[in-house]
């Protein structure tokens, strides 16, 4: 096991993409044709990414346009790992306390200059409970404080807290004005990156355009003036894969991520393309106190009942492996196994037991009922391919054999959304197997999996264990290295009780048509800064 310094970001996801991220260069100008000047570039999410203000949201669809329209403090080489200054030219690290120093002559889209006081009121909104940001807690530390002196900005947290550095370099950061007013970049920007935002339409597209004066990318590879950077940007919002891989390989778009049956067909096509790491399948299980996924002998059944290394090849189509643990996007901070040893056997006799001996018995309709109240589950899955729809009925399949009435409730990503993480009736599902949350970081999911359910906080599961708790917060008070021990046992607690359990990795390709990335995604995600147009595409 052994920790790594990477970028820090959970995002709220149900396709392809997972994590957002920057990287290292990877191409060079001409390596897939010439760089065009002023051309245009199209790209698509596959949900509508609601509110674009970076501190209030954790849609990876939003991360995905806020990757355009927002830098963070730091650079995270997605190869090699290494930390490059971005919006920071220099920082340091001494125990609880960050010191970054920002570049000078940055600017916001709306003129403004964007400073390390900036900076830190943002940090310090993030932290006001009244903003109720979902970055409180999760990518800012809860005891965190920030404080400016000239271009110096200064994080503080009261005790220590595992990497900090990366979790606080790697926040998009928002301009001044968007404090004030939040509601005034709902559907629209005012941040430091390349390009501002011009159009939304809702569940339809986003246009931005190229902004004049910026120079303060990774290492400088990017200004306005750089050869290749698109003038505009399309954003459009696709919920079909098969749609997305047709459009990508026609030119309609000119980067999409494809999974899937369509995923053959477009790398058939040779078109340019670069690949990365994504949880693909996650059983959470809803505690909430009426249902019965609250009855641990209940979840332990429903996953003894299921072959996972099948649903694993259905569900990929034969791409996926086991997932390993909770944090699989590439970089990793932590690499360990926590999965191992702590799921139940697939063993359909032993689940049939484990139901008879908590008191679940068969009614005249072959329904197991447990003091008058039957084994129904309300299973939310996501069905925008045709192998997560198999996978979903398989598993329905194992469950009616054990003698639960199942129900399934299929949608493309922003309705598994919607009914899971964002939905305020906390016993309207029983099951999601659509949902998954993405990180590279074990230090981000604790917010989710802890403390007061909605609309308090963000325990959309409505989880309660006392060991993870325990566990996660001795972890979230120790230094990077010496956490991941602790997170990994904190996983193993969560995996134990049956609360939720990853199940598949599958790796993802970003296709090119048109155009390319000097920077690799990291969980598909790739800022703005990085796109290059090619001439082949504008002529």
């Amino acid at each position: 096991m052994k920790a790594r310094s990477v970028s820090a970001t959970a995002v709220i996801s149900v396709g392809v993409f997972a994590l957002a991220g920057c990287g290292g260069a990877s191409s060079s100008e001409g390596s897939v044709g010439e760089y065009a000047k002023d051309g245009s570039f199209t790209t698509v999410i596959n949900a509508d990414p609601g509110n674009l203000h970076p501190l209030i949201t954790n849609l990876t669809s939003t991360q995905i346009v806020n990757a355009y329209s927002y830098d963070s403090l730091i650079d995270v080489d997605a190869q090699t790992r290494a930390v490059r200054p971005y919006l920071a030219e220099s920082w340091s690290e001494e125990g609880n306390t960050l010191k970054f120093v920002l570049k000078k002559g940055i600017t916001c889209v709306d003129g403004t200059s964007f400073t390390a006081q900036t900076a830190a009121d943002d940090i310090n909104w993030v932290m006001d409970p009244e903003n109720a940001s979902p970055l409180r807690g999760s990518t800012v530390p809860m005891s965190t404080s920030a404080s400016a002196n000239g271009d110096e900005l200064t994080v503080t947290t009261a005790e220590p807290a595992p990497f900090l550095l990366s979790r606080i370099g790697s926040m998009r950061l928002p301009c001044a004005a968007t404090l004030e007013d939040p509601a005034s970049i709902r559907s629209s920007s005012n941040g430091t990156g390349l390009f501002k935002v011009t159009e939304v339409v809702p569940n339809d597209h986003i246009t931005m355009e190229r902004r004049d004066g910026y120079t303060w990318s990774p290492n400088g590879e990017t200004t306005s003036d750089t050869l290749g950077v698109p003038k505009t940007v399309t954003i459009k919002i696709v919920t079909d894969p098969s749609t997305t891989a047709n459009l990508v390989l026609t030119g309609g778009v000119n980067a999409a991520a494809v999974a899937g049956a369509d995923e053959e067909r477009v790398l058939a096509a040779g078109l340019d393309s670069k690949t990365y790491t994504t949880l693909s399948g996650e059983f959470i299980f809803n505690h909430f106190a009426a249902l019965p996924t609250a009855d641990r002998a209940v979840r332990q059944a429903l996953v003894q009942a299921v072959d996972l290394d099948d649903y694993t090849e259905i569900a990929t189509g034969g791409k996926g492996t086991r997932a390993r643990a909770l944090a699989v996007s590439e970089p990793l901070a932590c690499d360990y196994n926590s999965v191992e040893g702590t799921i139940p056997k697939f063993d359909v006799d032993a689940a049939k037991k484990t139901l008879s001996d908590a008191g679940w018995k068969a009614g005249s309709d072959g329904v197991l009922t447990k003091d008058g109240r039957p084994l129904t589950l309300n299973v939310i899955f996501n069905n925008a391919r045709d192998t997560n729809s198999a996978a979903a009925e398989y598993v329905a399949t194992q469950w009616e054999g054990l003698g639960a009435k199942v129900k399934l409730t299929g949608g493309d990503y922003s309705f598994v959304i919607a009914n899971t993480f964002s939905t305020t009736d906390l016993s309207s599902w029983d099951v999601s197997i659509g949902l998954t949350l993405g990180s590279d970081t074990p230090s981000i999911f604790a917010k989710y999996f802890t403390g007061p359910p909605k609309p308090e906080g963000v325990n959309f599961a409505s989880l309660d264990n006392k060991k993870y708790i325990e566990l996660s917060t001795q972890a979230s008070l120790l230094p990077g290295d010496e956490s991941c021990k602790i997170w990994e046992e904190s996983e193993r607690a969560l995996f134990n009780d049956v609360d939720l359990l990853p199940i598949s990795t599958t790796p993802s390709h970003l296709f090119f048509n048109g155009a390319t990335s000097i920077y690799p995604p990291s969980g598909g995600i790739i800022p703005g800064s990085a796109i290059r147009v090619l001439e082949s595409a504008v002529r």
